[in-house]
Formats: C-alpha cells, sequence, structure tokens
C-alpha cells in the first residue's frame, strides 16, 4: 500500500524499492496518486481504492486498475472502457464482511455483477477483495473469523462464474501477522510495511525517521499571549520551541 504519499515516506521513493524487490501489485487511493507514480516511471500494476468516475479516462490512460465496490460505478466505468475501446480491462471487486464500509455485501448484487462482466469482453475480474475490521484485536477474533467465512461464501459466487483464475485477498497488516492460513493468494501490506505493529513491534525496524532543529527558544511568563490571533494566554511560565518544520511551535511547562 502507498496511498497517502506512502504514509508520509514518500510515494514514489517507495514505490520504486517495492518495484525492485518485485513486489506484484501496488495500491493507491486515488488515481491522481497512480498517474503521479506512472509519471515516474512505475511499472507496477496499481490498484486504485477510491475510483472516482470523473477520473476513469486518466486511469484507462494510465493503466490504473479499479476498486469496484458497487455495480453502478462497474456499469460506468465499462462504458468509460467501451468509450475508449478497450477489452479486457482489470478490475477488483470488492466484498463487505463485517466493516460496513465500501463493497458488496449480498449474493443478489454480486450475481447482478457476474452477468453483467460475463456478458461482455470490456472487462475481467483480476481479484476479489474484502477488509478485516479488527484483526488487530484477539478478543475480537471469533468476528475476524466470521469474516473468513463470509467471504468464502460471497467469494465462491464470483469465482464460479468464471473459468480463469481470480485472484483472492483479505489480510491487512495486522491480518498478515496473526492469520497466516488466511493468506489466500495475495496479503496487502500496509502500515506494518512501514515499521508499525500492535504485537511484534520490537522485532520490526523503523524505515524513516522525522527530524528537525529549533530554530529558537524563548521563555514566554503567564499571561503573555501565543500565536497571530492572542488567543492563547498561558496560565504559568512556558518554554517554546520554535521548528523550522511547518512552522512547528512546541510549548513546554505550560
Amino acid at each position: 500500500m502507498v496511498k497517502a504519499f506512502s504514509y508520509g515516506t514518500g510515494s514514489t521513493e517507495v514505490a520504486r524499492v517495492l518495484q525492485f524487490h518485485g513486489a506484484d501489485y501496488l495500491a493507491v487511493a486515488i488515481a491522481d496518486e497512480g498517474v503521479a507514480l506512472r509519471r515516474e516511471g512505475i511499472e507496477l500494476p496499481i490498484v486504485v481504492m477510491n475510483p472516482e468516475e470523473h477520473s476513469f479516462d486518466a486511469m484507462i490512460e494510465n493503466r490504473l486498475e479499479p476498486n469496484i465496490y458497487r455495480l453502478e460505478l462497474l456499469k460506468n466505468f465499462e462504458t468509460a472502457l467501451h468509450r475508449n475501446a478497450m477489452r479486457n480491462f482489470p478490475v477488483h471487486v470488492k466484498l463487505d464482511t463485517g466493516m460496513k464500509r465500501l463493497g458488496f455485501e449480498s449474493e443478489e448484487h454480486l450475481e447482478e455483477l457476474v452477468a453483467f462482466v460475463q456478458e461482455r469482453d470490456t472487462i475481467y475480474i483480476r481479484s476479489i477483495f474484502s477488509h478485516l475490521a479488527v484483526s488487530d484485536e484477539p478478543v475480537e477474533d471469533s468476528f475476524t473469523e466470521k469474516q473468513f467465512e463470509r467471504f468464502d461464501a460471497l467469494s465462491r459466487i464470483v469465482t464460479d462464474g468464471f473459468d480463469y483464475k481470480i485472484l483472492k485477498h483479505i489480510l491487512n497488516s495486522a491480518g498478515i501477522e496473526r492469520f497466516s492460513g488466511r493468506q489466500y493468494d495475495m496479503v496487502r501490506l500496509g502500515i506494518g510495511l512501514y515499521g508499525v505493529s500492535s504485537f511484534v513491534q520490537n522485532e520490526l525496524q523503523n524505515v524513516a525517521t522525522l527530524r528537525t532543529t529549533i530554530s529558537q527558544i524563548r521563555t514566554v511568563q503567564a499571561g503573555e499571549t501565543i500565536a497571530m490571533a492572542e488567543k492563547e494566554l498561558p496560565k504559568k511560565t512556558c518554554i517554546l520551541l520554535f521548528c523550522p518544520l511547518v512552522m512547528l511551535t512546541v510549548l513546554t511547562g505550560c
């Protein structure tokens, strides 16, 4: 996952490292992030997790693969594919197995999706996936197991409708650590890629460190104003540290 500027560490830089080491897929939040990676020479397949209809043409031009989470979105994307004379464009189908965010959650809607794709040569389903809600909370493992069961049942509706391989994936960073038996065909390493873990933090290495310098240290007495709007009045003497990083002001002792 290299969305949101790779969690602040630099999308292009991280994507280049992952491409060098043979990652199979990248994922971004919106199309603009994927377009930027293409401009920097990233050739790996890229999934757009939140495709916006106004960006469909740019996604097609840059070979960015949409996350399809409702039938109307699929139909509109197929219209864009037809307009651009495209065939066999990969899409990824998201299932809602309990998180109550984006995704298909009923058998009926999935059957409609399967029928729609079967009748057209513009689209093929590259993967089907879902997202775990509480994989980092052992006390909620019974809920997570229900998500796995629901994922198996719903994904079967899709995979049984086609004679080609459709990849399956559901594990996020915490799921990768805790549910190794549910890796299916792929896993989605997100915050864990950057050295963050709820379980083995002492076994991971930091991948980046943010440092700055102190420009000035000032002492402010009780009742003196702080900040441009003169709205902050400390109740006791404070020490202010001024940092050049986004004009950061750090108060100590207040």
